[in-house]
């Protein structure tokens, strides 16, 4: 729970209650069940219209609630991404926990969902992967920041690299440890489709070469397709028991009294996707359902960030919002009635990253990007191109006998050597996701789903481009972004005072 220096902060802080959150108190308050996967890009669900992957359980939660087609994290890169949520503020106002492999910051002022909602009677608990990776004991927290973890139910995992967690069993045990007619929040961390992955499991599990889907930025050879059936695999694995959450909450008729949220905090973990902002990086699955409070089978088109979650949650919930939650609330959405656009000036998102894996260029500097994505654009702010965008130095590699022998923003992957190992033969593929990017980027949507044809140079889209900047930069400043205002030099501060860990995000 939260400690008394992080209560005296919050009071002092000021705290603004949304106008809805007064009639929420009346009514019974809304359990919450967060359920977040560990790598997985948008549309890489079924009902999204991927064939080569059975997500009958997301389906479930979008059929009988609402599907959104715009949802992006705030930065693609696992700590961070979590922290957001968490915090409800954009990934670069979080100082430690802005980059992987750091701390929670020590100060303990950063308001979070999980410690608000436990403050005000809420059981809070988390199960799978938490807030990580990075130190938060370090901090002083008596918990991670998503809430104390039930992780003592294991199971025999279907294949390497796969959690022996039993997430549905882990949460029936949470369950039963609260109050009577106790509300719950509960965070569902699934460690899939995170690699490592089994070589060849989705192809001993029923998958086939011709069931897979390419994206245009791989070789569609037969090794990357297989290396797509074993991701399916694992995503599968994970929905399986979010299938089981739901039953369990339909048996003890707290089905539609709970706002079920499932998404992912990154996107997958290929070349060219996670760890960058490009749409496989940083575009992520969506899906809400809360009884009879969303029209079900509601497609939206509303643009949705991280930040967003927190204050949703606090305020269906009937728990004032702190004022440094730079989110939005996405209750006037939730509750319309009607599909595609519901709120006009939710029409972009801002993402960005500093580091990804530490360490793995010279004096542990970064590669910073901003961008923005509307409907029908991507713009990228490379802000120092002069560095190696996906971490170059030999021996800055996960895991440790990966072949290509650096590239370490890139998690080592049958996709990432066969692509290395067959540059030439592959030039164009290969020189997008290992070589240097110049400092603006920018894609139309429509035709370039896969962000590939870069029209920043081009001087009939340069009125576009200065429109993005000016539109991402004016939300960089409103939010407090260090970069806009000269300081980028804070983060290298802060990662020079952590070493190198042995793990990925």
């Amino acid at each position: 729970m939260a400690t008394s220096n992080r209560r005296t902060f919050l009071r002092q802080s000021g705290l603004a209650l949304a106008a809805s959150a007064l009639p929420a108190q009346r009514r019974r308050r809304p359990n919450i069940l967060f359920a977040i996967a560990d790598d997985q890009s948008y549309p890489h669900a079924s009902i999204y219209g991927s064939e080569w992957i059975r997500t009958s359980a997301f389906d479930r939660v979008a059929r009988e609630g609402a599907l959104f087609a715009n949802c992006f994290v705030s930065t693609p890169s696992c700590g961070p991404s979590r922290g957001s949520v968490l915090s409800g503020q954009d990934f670069y106002r979080l100082r430690e926990a802005s980059m992987n492999h750091t701390m929670w910051p020590p100060e303990n002022d950063i308001a979070l969902y999980t410690d608000l909602l436990g403050d005000a009677g809420y059981h809070v608990g988390c199960t799978g992967k938490p807030w990580s990776p990075g130190a938060w004991k370090d901090s002083g927290r008596q918990n991670n920041p998503a809430g104390p973890s039930f992780n003592q139910i294991k199971l025999t995992p279907p294949g390497d690299g796969i959690s022996n967690v039993d997430y549905a069993a882990n949460f029936e045990a949470f369950l039963d440890g609260r109050s009577a007619d106790q509300p719950f929040c509960f965070w569902a961390g699934f460690n899939e489709p995170h690699r490592i992955f089994e070589d060849g499991i989705g192809l001993r599990h029923g998958k086939t070469l011709d069931d897979i889907t390419t994206p245009g930025f791989f070789p569609d050879v037969k090794e990357v397709r297989s290396d797509l059936a074993d991701y399916a695999f694992e995503i599968e694995h994970y929905d399986q028991h979010l299938g089981r959450m739901l039953d369990l909450l339909e048996q003890r008729g707290e089905l539609d009294n709970t706002i079920v949220v499932c998404t992912a905090d990154n996107g997958m973990a290929f070349p060219r996707a996670k760890a960058t902002v490009y749409d496989y990086g940083a575009h992520v699955p969506l899906a809400i359902r809360w009884g009879d409070r969303i029209e079900p089978g509601r497609t939206i088109d509303d643009f949705v960030s991280f930040p967003d979650f927190a204050p949703t949650f606090l305020e269906a919930a009937g728990t004032p919002v702190p004022r440094q939650m730079t989110g939005r609330s996405l209750m006037p959405v939730l509750e319309a009635a009607q599909s595609g656009q519901i709120d006009p000036d939710r029409n972009a998102a801002v993402f960005g990253i500093e580091r990804h894996f530490p360490g793995g260029r010279p004096n542990g500097a970064g590669y910073p990007m901003r961008g923005i994505r509307t409907a029908d654009y991507l713009y990228i702010h490379n802000l120092e191109p002069e560095n190696s965008p996906v971490s170059d130095m030999p021996g800055a590699i996960w895991p440790s006998d990966d072949p290509t022998g650096g590239y370490g923003d890139i998690d080592g992957s049958p996709t990432k050597t066969f692509l290395w190992e067959h540059r030439d033969e592959y030039s164009t593929l290969a020189k997008a996701a290992f070589d240097e990017r110049p400092e603006e980027e920018l894609y139309a949507i429509a035709g370039d789903p896969f962000n590939q044809n870069n029209l920043a140079a081009d001087p009939e889209f340069d009125s576009i481009k200065q429109l993005l900047r000016r539109k991402l930069n004016a939300h960089l400043r409103r939010t407090a972004d260090p970069r806009a205002f000269g300081d980028g030099a804070s983060f290298d501060r802060i990662m020079r005072r952590f070493p190198v860990l042995g793990s990925k995000g």
